[in-house]
């Protein structure tokens, strides 16, 4: 026995009070606990790690879906408008040059389907009427009064007495009889060419066909989107069936009128 103790570690009690046989046994029966606990505890973590991946991917799908969804929503309400759009500026730009109908007849039903696109469409609709007015204007200035009349004499609604009248007045008003529109069944075009004829700047003319033309155009469509607003939040399903029926009739009613022989100055 030495003067200094051992390096060994010290022995538990029950080990002291044992026999070697009992030790040895009680040695090898911690090391098949510990054999049978480790395998369990891997396969818990095992299953608790796939379970959280698999969860993080279910989660990682549901937001990628839900993103696809919200885009492919923003897409569809961008292609909307974009619709809504051409259709209105191609109406408006034919209604100033070859065409009988007014384009409010188109925003007014954008505005009653979609009250949020009012302000928008009825922009559109005016870049359209200025673009077909010019359009006509400088046809009208670069071709005989003849050649002029004639073409625009093959649209529904324009007699020779439109012609006439819308000649005589600008003759008298200048590009101010533009505002004569409003509330005279002449159409836009008429004034349109007669103005190109006259010789009327075209600064002048753009400047008070806008303002001839934004005044209906703000008029209808806002106020129509407005009232579908309003009518959408007290009834909603009377409003998307009998709206455009009930839009529609009364353009029906108006245009059955305009083109016949009682609308016609």
């Amino acid at each position: 026995m030495g003067l200094f103790p051992s390096g060994n570690k010290r022995l538990p009690e029950w080990q002291l009070s044992l026999s070697p046989e009992e030790q040895k046994k009680r040695r090898q029966q911690e090391r098949e606990a510990r054999r049978s606990v480790t395998p369990r505890q891997k396969t818990t973590a095992g299953r608790s790690k796939r379970a959280g991946s698999e969860d993080s991917h279910a989660s990682g799908s549901r937001e990628a879906s839900g993103s696809r969804e919200a885009s492919g929503s923003r897409g569809a309400s961008g292609s909307g408008f974009l619709r809504d759009a051409a259709v209105a500026f191609g109406w408006a730009f034919a209604d100033a040059t070859v065409w009988c109908v007014a384009p409010e007849a188109w925003t007014t039903n954008v505005a009653l389907r979609k009250p949020s696109r009012s302000g928008a469409i009825t922009f559109v609709a005016l870049a359209g009427s200025l673009t077909g007015g010019a359009f006509t204007y400088t046809v009208a200035k670069n071709s005989s009064k003849r050649e002029s009349a004639g073409r625009l004499l093959r649209v529904p609604g324009v007699s020779e007495q439109t012609i006439r009248r819308a000649e005589t007045e600008v003759k008298k008003y200048g590009a101010k009889t533009l505002a004569s529109g409003l509330v005279e069944p002449v159409p836009y075009k008429a004034y349109a060419r007669a103005l190109g004829h006259n010789g009327t700047p075209m600064q002048e003319f753009l400047l008070w066909s806008a303002m001839a033309r934004i005044t209906p155009l703000t008029v209808l469509t806002t106020g129509v989107g407005v009232l579908s607003a309003v009518s959408r939040k007290a009834a909603p399903r009377l409003t998307r069936a009998a709206g455009p029926l009930a839009l529609n009739a009364g353009w029906v009613a108006y245009y059955a009128w305009r083109l016949s022989g009682t609308g016609k100055r």
